[in-house]
């Protein structure tokens, strides 16, 4: 038996090596890119029992053109991490969602790298010392020439998912001591975990944190979890890494944060204004500024383009999860990745 999958865009296009080559079931596979006839996608949708979703097409607003369309769909797939953008009755009743795996390793990895960064700051030190200078020589023992170390600091988790799991992994390798924030109670503490609790123990995670780590999905509880109260009670050496969704900072609190030195600094990856997505109200800009805050121009921030998790080893283990649901739902079975289901009534 033959099932039929759709794919939307250009980035579904350039990864379907790797779901041929991982693919076990039968699928009939059809491909729509942003920009073509909306009615060659409403009709490749109209019939599809699943469909992958590129972020090309989400960022083009084609895909939510088309989507009414998919009147039949059994089977959303997402092939990265967030879906705080989908609602369940934009899809047909029944239709499992699912996300992808893959991206927590380089994920975890970025993390770490920002930490090291800070402490280290090897940025820092090649611009002086291509400049001439040795003022960040071993044999300079003055106070500024030092450098820091992660050993012996506690990184604090906000969500213990995949990623939440794997940095604590990584984190421990380096000596640091790991503790967690879950959205829900665990029977036991997960190794290499000093301690994990929920929201009601945010008190005392903040005042332990010297690195805290957001790596949560943006949903009702996690919006603006960290505000003005929450750096208000965190270590005034404090850095806050966020490689989920901005808005799990209040945007005006984390900026009034950093320029203020209420905290030590931060790692942004993920922001509050994305290429051709504005504010509303907006114009959209192919290279805009990432907040309506002057961010930009602080010296106690590492900025980065929502890439913590692009390289070609995440696109490929994201595939190899994508072909694995595929493959389960085809069997009969439930796919790994259900993040929820739609509710949209049948026409």
């Amino acid at each position: 038996m033959s099932f039929k999958l759709a794919l939307l865009g250009q980035s579904c296009a350039d990864n379907r090596i790797h779901l041929d080559e991982h693919l076990k079931s039968r699928w009939d596979i059809g491909l729509w890119l942003p920009g073509e006839p909306v009615d060659a996608g409403q009709a490749l949708l109209r019939d599809a029992d699943a469909v992958i979703v590129g972020s090309d097409a989400l960022v083009s607003g084609g895909a939510f053109s088309i989507l009414p369309a998919a009147r039949h769909l059994k089977l959303f797939q997402i092939p990265f991490a967030g879906y705080d953008w989908l609602k369940p009755e934009m899809l047909p009743a029944g239709c499992l969602v699912c996300n992808a795996r893959g991206h927590e390793q380089a994920m975890a990895e970025f993390i770490i790298a920002g930490l090291l960064e800070w402490e280290i700051g090897l940025r820092h030190m090649d611009a002086d010392f291509r400049g001439g200078s040795w003022r960040y020589s071993g044999s300079n023992r003055t106070s500024n020439s030092l450098h820091g170390e992660v050993y012996g600091k506690t990184l604090g988790i906000f969500g213990y998912g995949l990623i939440g799991e794997q940095t604590a992994l990584r984190a421990a390798a380096f000596g640091m001591r790991t503790i967690a924030i879950a959205r829900s109670p665990r029977d036991k503490v997960p190794a290499p975990l000093d301690w994990m609790g929920t929201r009601a123990d945010m008190d005392r995670f903040l005042a332990e944190s010297d690195y805290i780590a957001l790596v949560c999905d943006l949903n009702a509880e996690t919006l603006h979890a960290f505000d003005k109260a929450a750096f208000g009670k965190m270590k005034p050496g404090a850095v806050i890494v966020n490689v989920a969704r901005g808005p799990v900072i209040e945007e005006e609190a984390l900026y009034e944060a950093l320029s203020t030195k209420r905290i030590a600094g931060a790692v942004i990856d993920t922001w509050y204004i994305y290429p051709n997505r504005p504010l509303p109200g907006g114009t959209p800009e192919a290279n805009p500024r990432p907040s309506r805050f002057a961010f930009h121009e602080l010296d106690n921030l590492i900025m980065t383009p929502h890439c913590s998790a692009h390289t070609p080893g995440s696109d490929l283990r994201r595939w190899q999860s994508i072909a694995a649901n595929l493959d389960a739902f085809a069997k009969g079975g439930r796919p790994a990745t259900v993040v929820m289901e739609g509710t949209r009534p049948a026409a």
